[in-house]
């Protein structure tokens, strides 16, 4: 008679273990489905919509930069969002990234008609510029007599042919040795009438990327003149 009971008694342990471990598998395998078709969705003002899943939390959605705005992220990934600038004394247009900012020179009685340069504000090493000139001779002999000033300046120069939005020109890949560190330059240089356009990018050697790459020619390829 005690045999009997305690087998029953482990008999019945048994199954109700095998029920638990069914119950916890089939909720492992309801989360699984859940999380990978279910998705959220944020928008913003109707203009902005993020769609991401739903094991993924996003907290402290934020604008930085309020004079940069538009400009709303989730996250400090660099170079995601990009502005337009209009000049209306030169008529061109570009876009940069929100996190660089803009400041407007003037170089009275030189053949810089238009400077304005663009730096970003979380790393001053990394900079550049656009520039409007007046053109007295043709971009090939004002590239060559400043390749043979600055020959001493700059190692590893690239140089190639290029069209952007209906604008031909060179593109400019070289070395340059600063105080303190070496640095990457991109440089365009495009021709329209009697002037030409130059955008240059710098940025220090040891922190050059594809993302850095990649940004700049995404203003050159946002540059358009009307």
């Amino acid at each position: 008679m005690n045999v009997l009971i305690i087998s029953n008694y482990k008999r019945k342990l048994l199954i109700m273990l095998a029920t638990i471990l069914l119950w916890v598998l089939m909720a492992l395998g309801i989360e699984f489905l859940y999380d990978s078709t279910i998705q959220y969705t944020i928008s913003i003002n109707s203009s902005i919509s993020l769609t991401y899943p739903s094991k993924i939390s996003i907290q402290k959605i934020y604008s930085k930069y309020s004079d940069a705005a538009p400009y709303i992220q989730a996250n400090n990934s660099k170079y995601k969002s990009f502005v337009d600038f209009k000049s209306v004394e030169e008529g061109f247009v570009f876009s940069y990234p929100s996190i660089f900012k803009l400041d407007q020179q003037s170089f009275p009685g030189s053949e810089i008609l238009y400077h304005i340069d663009f730096q970003n504000r979380e790393d001053k090493k990394f900079y550049g510029f656009v520039q409007v000139w007046n053109m007295p001779q043709s971009l090939e002999s004002f590239l060559e007599a400043s390749k043979e000033a600055a020959m001493n300046e700059f190692t590893d120069l690239v140089t190639e042919k290029i069209t952007v939005n209906g604008l031909g020109g060179y593109f400019w890949e070289y070395t340059t040795q600063s105080t303190n560190e070496k640095y990457k330059n991109l440089e365009v240089f495009l021709t329209k009438g009697s002037k030409f356009y130059r955008i240059s990018y710098y940025i220090p050697e040891k922190n050059y990327s594809k993302d850095e790459y990649d940004m700049f020619w995404k203003i050159v390829d946002s540059f358009k003149v009307k």
